[in-house]
């Protein structure tokens, strides 16, 4: 049994597809059902059974867990002999939102690879119980994501405070105040009163998502029953929507990096922050207690760190 067997295996144990495991892989369907195929002669098991569809047998099973900590505790020994030597070989696993990754990771990204040329950079996207997950089974080696983190023994780095943000379609401003827009503006660029658009289409990221609770909890407190004409899973989908005209959304000022750029049939749109104190949220970089954290770990959060100070 190798490293490599392990990986391929836990590829094809996540997407129970050769097919798509194949592609993630970059490596031909047959060659990696020979690998999978070496793997259960030398274990003298089924790791999966191939009818009506692929889905792991009860020994596959207790591989997948068995297999990750082995990938783990190898991750965590190459990084612990890669800062002795200051080679600084191996892989950083980070988990992160897709918005979250897509606001921070252009700019953290080649400066990071700039520094640890040799380091392998693994990234997992998902919502923050996915995230923590994750976390949990030694799959990554850090999380960004916004507090409160559940999960228990895990170590906080902070790395920015943030508030919320309504992104107003240039419109609906408009069409509220009319020849009072300019000075409503300036007035809500210091904080808006949700009120306001009480009678006017709401746009936001699908409940469970930590942000869409603390809105929700806004939202109750002012009772404010928003008209809420969609919810989606993606933040950039309703900052798109915002950008067209569709309606209203709010989210962390970070995310505004993410929000898609103009184009001629886009409306524009105005930013007012939330002033509660509910409303602000701490962006922070996560690690399992008692686990080293590698030192080229350590500068990525650095890093992070640093972009969002400037």
């Amino acid at each position: 049994m190798n490293f490599q067997h392990l990986k391929y295996f836990l590829t094809v144990a996540e997407e129970l597809n050769i097919t798509r495991a194949a592609e993630r892989l970059y490596i031909s369907q047959q060659s990696l059902s020979n690998h999978i195929g070496n793997l259960e002669r030398e274990l003298d098991v089924k790791l999966f059974t191939r009818s009506p569809k692929l889905s792991l047998t009860y020994a596959g099973g207790l591989l997948v867990d068995t297999a990750t900590q082995i990938l783990d505790l190898r991750s965590q020994y190459l990084a612990k002999v890669g800062d002795i030597n200051k080679q600084y070989v191996g892989t950083l696993r980070v988990g992160i939102s897709h918005t979250c990754g897509l606001a921070l990771l252009p700019d953290i990204l080649p400066k990071f690879r700039g520094e640890f040329p040799q380091v392998e950079f693994s990234l997992y996207e998902g919502n923050s119980t996915q995230l923590e997950s994750e976390l949990s089974h030694g799959r990554t080696d850090l999380i960004i994501c916004f507090q409160p983190i559940i999960l228990e023994g895990v170590t906080t780095v902070p790395l920015t405070e943030q508030r919320l943000m309504m992104v107003v379609p240039k419109t609906f401003t408009q069409h509220l105040f009319g020849g009072q827009a300019e000075d409503i503006r300036r007035q809500y660029a210091q904080g808006a009163d949700i009120r306001t658009f009480e009678h006017l289409p709401f746009v936001l990221i699908k409940r469970g998502n930590r942000t869409r609770s603390i809105v929700d909890q806004y939202f109750s407190r002012y009772y404010f029953k928003p008209q809420l004409i969609l919810e989606t899973e993606n933040t950039v989908t309703t900052l798109a929507m915002a950008q067209a005209g569709v309606g209203i959304t709010i989210c962390p000022e970070l995310f505004l990096r993410a929000i898609p750029a103009p184009t001629a049939e886009s409306v524009g749109v105005d930013l007012f922050p939330l002033t509660d104190p509910s409303t602000y949220g701490r962006l922070v970089a996560g690690h399992r207690e008692g686990r080293c954290l590698s030192h080229f770990g350590q500068r990525f959060v650095e890093i992070v760190q640093e972009l969002l100070q400037k």
